[in-house]
């Protein structure tokens, strides 16, 4: 059953700490607003364009691992700055309080370290839930993770070992193993690599 209390409160703002108060520096917070339509389909927008023109022509084709990344980065930090609305234990040279701005948010999102952390707090597990949501039930002929598992059966040409207790005379152990079903590859020729 759909729970319209739970999705009523999942769309409430929240608080994150980034960091720890020490000494007489206080914590670092910011309040995340929950990912929406139109902030997810600007992160999209962002991510298409950071490929750009170095998109494959060929449909088919993977993407790099450094496009791919690109690719994220661009849509994690459109989501950031759409995402943090405000914070606390942020300030200017003089130690007061300033408020959230894009100018000030870019800034806020340049260190490497502090991006990683507001990503794994809030990207990340917004995409977590939505690959779920779009995951397929599990697939009875073993292809998916969730899928049954079936009996293992081996063919006749498999060799039990001493552990299992098996007796094997000279005579058998000599004699080739014929596969004896259509699935059981035959024996090929060793062949140089790349031909």
């Amino acid at each position: 059953m759909l729970n319209l209390d739970a999705e009523k409160q999942a769309l409430e703002p929240w608080w994150f700490t980034v960091a720890q108060a020490v000494g007489d520096l206080p914590a670092v917070e910011v309040r995340f607003i929950p990912i929406g339509r139109v902030a997810l389909r600007n992160a999209r927008r962002a991510a298409a364009a950071a490929i750009g023109e170095n998109l494959p022509d060929d449909d088919d084709a993977m993407l790099s691992p450094e496009l791919m990344e690109q690719a994220g980065d661009m849509m994690s930090e459109s989501l950031l700055m759409s995402g943090i609305d405000q914070w606390r234990g942020v300030g200017d040279a003089k130690g007061e309080p300033i408020d959230v701005t894009p100018d000030r948010l870019r800034l806020f999102l340049a260190d490497p370290i502090r991006f990683e952390k507001l990503d794994e707090a809030y990207v990340r597990p917004f995409v977590l839930k939505e690959l779920e949501k779009n995951v397929s039930s599990p697939l009875p002929n073993g292809i998916s993770a969730g899928a049954t598992r079936g009996q293992d059966i081996a063919n006749r040409s498999a060799r039990r070992t001493a552990k299992a207790g098996a007796k094997r005379t000279r005579k058998k152990a000599a004699q080739k193993a014929v596969p004896i079903s259509k699935t059981s590859p035959s024996p090929t020729a060793e062949r140089v690599s790349g031909t």
